[in-house]
Protein backbone atom coordinates (compact mmCIF):
# COMPACT_ATOMS: atom_id res chain seq x y z
CA UNK A 1 0.00 0.00 0.00
CA UNK A 2 1.42 3.54 -0.95
CA UNK A 3 1.13 6.06 1.03
CA UNK A 4 -0.87 9.10 -0.30
CA UNK A 5 0.01 12.89 -0.46
CA UNK A 6 -2.50 14.01 2.46
CA UNK A 7 -0.86 11.62 4.48
CA UNK A 8 2.71 12.09 4.28
CA UNK A 9 2.04 16.14 4.81
CA UNK A 10 0.27 15.42 7.77
CA UNK A 11 3.24 13.17 8.55
CA UNK A 12 5.41 16.10 7.78
CA UNK A 13 3.75 18.84 9.52
CA UNK A 14 3.09 16.89 12.73
CA UNK A 15 6.39 15.36 12.63
CA UNK A 16 8.08 19.13 12.20
CA UNK A 17 5.44 20.54 14.82
CA UNK A 18 6.77 18.47 17.67
CA UNK A 19 10.67 19.70 17.06
CA UNK A 20 9.38 23.21 17.58
CA UNK A 21 8.85 24.03 13.96
CA UNK A 22 5.78 26.84 12.44
CA UNK A 23 4.59 25.62 9.33
CA UNK A 24 2.11 26.33 6.37
CA UNK A 25 0.42 24.58 3.87
CA UNK A 26 1.07 25.83 0.41
CA UNK A 27 -1.59 24.91 -2.55
CA UNK A 28 -1.06 26.04 -5.74
CA UNK A 29 -4.16 23.89 -7.13
CA UNK A 30 -6.41 25.97 -9.34
CA UNK A 31 -10.06 25.89 -7.79
CA UNK A 32 -12.83 26.48 -10.28
CA UNK A 33 -11.93 29.19 -12.52
CA UNK A 34 -9.65 30.86 -10.11
CA UNK A 35 -6.12 30.28 -11.01
CA UNK A 36 -3.09 29.22 -8.81
CA UNK A 37 -0.52 32.22 -7.21
CA UNK A 38 1.90 30.57 -6.33
CA UNK A 39 5.62 30.45 -8.24
CA UNK A 40 5.96 26.82 -9.78
CA UNK A 41 8.37 25.23 -7.18
CA UNK A 42 7.58 26.29 -4.09
CA UNK A 43 7.66 23.74 -1.56
CA UNK A 44 4.07 21.60 0.16
CA UNK A 45 5.44 22.44 3.57
CA UNK A 46 7.26 25.97 4.64
CA UNK A 47 8.07 27.56 7.91
CA UNK A 48 10.66 28.60 10.71
CA UNK A 49 11.52 27.51 14.02
CA UNK A 50 12.36 29.68 17.47
CA UNK A 51 15.40 30.57 15.68
CA UNK A 52 14.54 31.79 12.52
CA UNK A 53 15.65 28.63 10.61
CA UNK A 54 13.39 28.50 7.77
CA UNK A 55 12.16 25.12 6.54
CA UNK A 56 10.67 23.89 2.97
CA UNK A 57 9.58 20.12 2.81
CA UNK A 58 8.58 18.66 -0.51
CA UNK A 59 6.32 15.92 -0.27
CA UNK A 60 6.72 13.34 -3.02
CA UNK A 61 4.68 9.47 -3.17
CA UNK A 62 6.74 7.14 -4.28
CA UNK A 63 5.93 7.65 -8.10
CA UNK A 64 6.29 11.15 -8.09
CA UNK A 65 9.30 13.04 -8.91
CA UNK A 66 10.90 16.57 -8.82
CA UNK A 67 10.20 19.26 -10.92
CA UNK A 68 13.29 21.89 -12.40
CA UNK A 69 11.82 24.55 -10.83
CA UNK A 70 11.12 22.45 -7.09
CA UNK A 71 14.89 21.51 -7.24
CA UNK A 72 15.84 25.14 -8.11
CA UNK A 73 14.06 26.48 -5.38
CA UNK A 74 15.74 23.28 -2.55
CA UNK A 75 19.47 24.51 -3.77
CA UNK A 76 18.32 27.97 -3.33
CA UNK A 77 16.99 27.54 -0.17
CA UNK A 78 20.12 25.23 1.24
CA UNK A 79 22.36 28.34 -0.53
CA UNK A 80 20.42 30.53 1.64
CA UNK A 81 21.30 28.38 4.90
CA UNK A 82 17.92 27.51 4.81
CA UNK A 83 16.57 23.32 5.74
CA UNK A 84 15.36 21.56 2.61
CA UNK A 85 14.08 18.55 3.03
CA UNK A 86 11.97 15.63 0.84
CA UNK A 87 8.93 13.76 2.44
CA UNK A 88 8.83 10.58 0.89
CA UNK A 89 7.93 6.72 1.87
CA UNK A 90 10.19 3.79 2.39
CA UNK A 91 8.99 0.21 3.64
CA UNK A 92 5.19 2.08 3.91
CA UNK A 93 6.44 4.26 6.42
CA UNK A 94 6.66 7.75 5.78
CA UNK A 95 10.58 9.36 6.20
CA UNK A 96 12.40 13.06 5.42
CA UNK A 97 15.41 12.82 3.64
CA UNK A 98 17.92 16.11 3.67
CA UNK A 99 17.90 17.67 0.24
CA UNK A 100 21.55 17.69 -0.16
CA UNK A 101 21.67 17.64 -4.14
CA UNK A 102 23.01 20.98 -5.32
CA UNK A 103 22.72 21.14 -9.40
CA UNK A 104 24.37 24.08 -10.91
Amino acid sequence: MNLTASQLTKWAKNSLQLIGYRLNRVNNIPVRRRKGTIEKGWSDLQGYNKDGIYVAIEVKTINDKLSPEQIERLNDIRKCKGLALICTEEDNKPIMKLWIETIS
